[in-house]
């Protein structure tokens, strides 16, 4: 898919029962990433914008996402209890979009981009999944700091917005406390945490993606996106 300027005057509109759940969504995430506000309905969703952002609305539940569509970096907020998260999470890691804080307000995840590199493979499990790998590889148990695995900061505030290098895994006080240098990371089993594991034979193919002109994908509201090595 080519990415395009944002285009905010001129909404699609799309009304048809025909289309499924999973196309409404895969349209409503593709429209986010390229800052196209559209208008879709079916018997179980719609889209409505919102000032300079875009819903997604659920008819018996409500509101799952709302997409801003202006504010550099783009993001969307996603309610991870929706009967839609799976569909919605899925299209959204397809794009390079992470849920990679959490709403203070809610229990909303904040979905932003981010470009992977190289030498890591991105992941995006439950801290319980990431407590697994870590205990199977021994880390839970062993002296020093594991140089392959690396964790987006979650957590206080001092924590957020950087990678750590990933020290060690342990359960404290009904909770996960992920060790990084200098503190601890600490968040419930079924939170879930970004993640990446050292691959240095594998080259992604989201990495440096160019669109048929050979120009970036990004458009300009995502100025600000993130880079797992900086």
């Amino acid at each position: 898919m080519v990415l395009t300027q944002p285009n905010l005057a001129m909404p699609s509109h799309n009304s048809d029962d025909s289309l499924s759940d999973s196309e409404l969504i895969q349209t409503f995430v593709e429209g986010f990433v390229q800052g196209r506000p559209v208008l879709l309905s079916n018997a179980n969703l719609r889209t409505e914008p919102l000032f300079d952002s875009m819903q997604l609305i659920d008819n018996k539940e409500g509101v799952i996402s709302t997409a801003n569509l202006s504010q550099a970096p783009i993001s969307a907020k996603i309610r991870p209890v929706s009967a839609y998260w799976g569909v919605l999470h899925d299209a959204m890691m397809e794009q390079s979009f992470y849920p990679l804080a959490k709403s203070d307000m809610s229990d909303c995840y904040i979905y932003r981009y981010c470009a992977p590199s190289n030498d890591y493979e991105m992941h995006c499990t439950t801290a319980r999944e990431l407590w697994r790998v870590c205990w199977g590889r021994g880390y839970s148990v062993r002296s020093g700091i594991p140089l392959d695995l690396m964790i987006w900061g979650h957590g206080p505030t001092s924590h957020r917005e950087k990678w750590h290098a990933l020290r060690n895994m342990e359960c404290e006080n009904g909770q996960l406390a992920i060790k990084i240098l200098g503190g601890t990371i600490r968040v419930d089993g079924e939170d879930l945490v970004v993640w990446a594991r050292k691959n240095a034979s594998t080259r992604l193919s989201s990495v440096n993606r160019q669109d048929r002109d050979g120009q970036s994908p990004l458009r300009s509201g995502m100025r600000g996106y993130l880079r797992l090595n900086n």
